[in-house]
């Protein structure tokens, strides 16, 4: 980037040669002479990050005049002023006017290159500074930033409204002096792993997502997008979902019930009871779409999300003997391997068996007879982790990366496979309703599944 030091000389038209610029010229700079007021308008470019102006006057309080005129125009220029001599007076002043530096003559070569150099970089930073600040003052979302210790750092003007926060300054007061609500306060509790995605309820009924990361040395950065309107979104689907399910619910049980008592009428041929059982079969599909349509619903939406202390060897336990049938019939070795003191976690019951049993009956499904199922849980790093390991098939590497989609099947699975394509989905919400992480790791010797969730 070339840089463009401009010369003003205001007295004699000499000082202009009593300057070695050589300096200047050699590393790039463009240097332009001036020596009336009005040329200064001319040259100066818009970018007045990328200018200096020098000013060579022999009086000292002269420069320091034109000086103060310039800046009343361009508050942002750079100054560097030359002169014979100062005194403790100048130097007050120029502090005052906020010169970039000053050098007395004679001026050496390698002085004026550096003192035009460090106040082009002083003038750099403080505009990335500004544009920073613009940035983060237009900015529609919320941006809190406090450090270490739960002082606020930076608050935005968004955050600000979204708050309704008249108090100034901010900068250095704890969190809690400003903030009251609990939602918000959750980022900060003790213990408290980043990055945490958290949602922020108001009184007026504004909802907002806020997404916390944890920046090394610096503090906590706290982006808040409004959600309100996709909240509100989300209670029309639930609504639909519920009242479109328990619609069709109850006629499928009817149906159901009565193809059950087809056979008690009189008698039916053998073409006749297969179709039965086809619509036997569809029907209970249904079913099974319409119960998990309903449990992801309600896992999406947080019902019931009540937290507790969690065993989860009890959990593990008790979903393995549930499938005791199923694994006994595939002839499938299933061990389990979770230490005896094992730590309890904090978490929903019902979702975490609705998690554990999804993913060991996946296994189940998938691993072949005579197969094996590898269950493991232990702690690490503060973390829970649990592994369902199976030697099937695998699944493709080209379905991976959608597979914990709604309704998604692997490419490889027969049309005849029993399923929803939501099990996968279920578990994914439970996890990240948890806080938690969950990945898989596959290959035709056997899929992994690793779930993460904080303790």
């Amino acid at each position: 980037m070339t840089y463009i030091a401009h010369i003003l000389i205001y007295s004699a038209p000499e000082l202009a040669d009593t300057l070695d610029l050589s300096a200047l010229g050699s590393e790039g700079y463009e240097v332009t002479p001036i020596t009336q007021t009005k040329e200064l308008e001319l040259w100066l470019i818009p970018d007045l990050h990328n200018s200096a102006l020098i000013i060579a006057h022999r009086s000292a309080s002269e420069g320091l005049k034109y000086a103060a005129e310039i800046r009343q125009a361009h508050s942002q220029l750079p100054i560097i002023l030359v002169t014979d001599e100062v005194d403790q007076s100048f130097l007050k002043q120029a502090l005052e006017l906020g010169l970039a530096d000053y050098l007395i003559r004679p001026v050496d070569s390698a002085d004026l290159l550096k003192a035009v150099q460090h106040a082009l970089e002083r003038q750099k930073s403080r505009y990335v500074e500004q544009q920073f600040e613009r940035v983060l003052s237009e900015l529609v979302d919320g941006f809190v930033l406090a450090d270490l210790n739960s002082n606020l750092l930076l608050v935005n003007q968004s955050a600000r409204n979204i708050f309704n926060i008249k108090e100034d300054p901010l900068e250095g007061r704890p969190v809690n002096e400003i903030f009251y609500q609990p939602d918000f306060m959750e980022i900060f509790k003790p213990q408290r792993t980043f990055p945490f995605r958290s949602e922020i309820s108001l009184d007026d009924g504004r909802v907002y997502s806020a997404q916390s990361s944890l920046i090394p040395e610096i503090g906590i950065a706290i982006v808040l997008q409004d959600i309100t309107h996709l909240k509100e979104l989300d209670r029309i689907k639930t609504d639909f979902v519920n009242t479109i399910s328990h619609d069709i619910r109850s006629p499928l049980t009817s149906i159901y019930g009565f193809i059950g008592l087809i056979d008690r009428v009189g008698p039916i041929n053998r073409q006749q009871a297969e179709f039965i059982h086809h619509i036997q079969s569809s029907v209970q599909h249904i079913t099974a779409l319409i119960n998990d349509l309903l449990d992801l619903n309600r896992v999406e939406s947080g019902y019931d999300l009540q937290m507790a202390d969690i065993h989860m060897k009890d959990i593990l336990t008790q979903t393995i003997s549930d499938l005791e049938y199923q694994i006994s019939e595939k002839m499938q070795e299933v061990v389990l391997s979770v230490p005896d003191d094992l730590p309890v976690i904090v978490g929903n019951s019902l979702h975490l068996q609705r998690l554990v049993s999804n993913l060991i009956e996946n296994a189940v499904k998938f691993t072949p007879p005579m197969g094996r199922i590898d269950v493991r849980c232990h702690i690490d790093a503060g973390q829970t982790i649990l592994e369902v390991a199976d030697n099937g098939p695998g699944i493709p590497l080209a379905d991976q990366p959608h597979i914990f989609e709604k309704f998604y099947r692997g490419s490889n699975l027969s049309q005849v496979t029993n399923g929803t394509g939501l099990g996968l989905s279920i578990v994914k919400s439970i996890v990240e309703k948890h806080h938690g992480r969950i990945w898989l790791e596959s290959s035709p010797l056997g899929t992994t599944f690793t779930v993460i969730l904080p303790m």
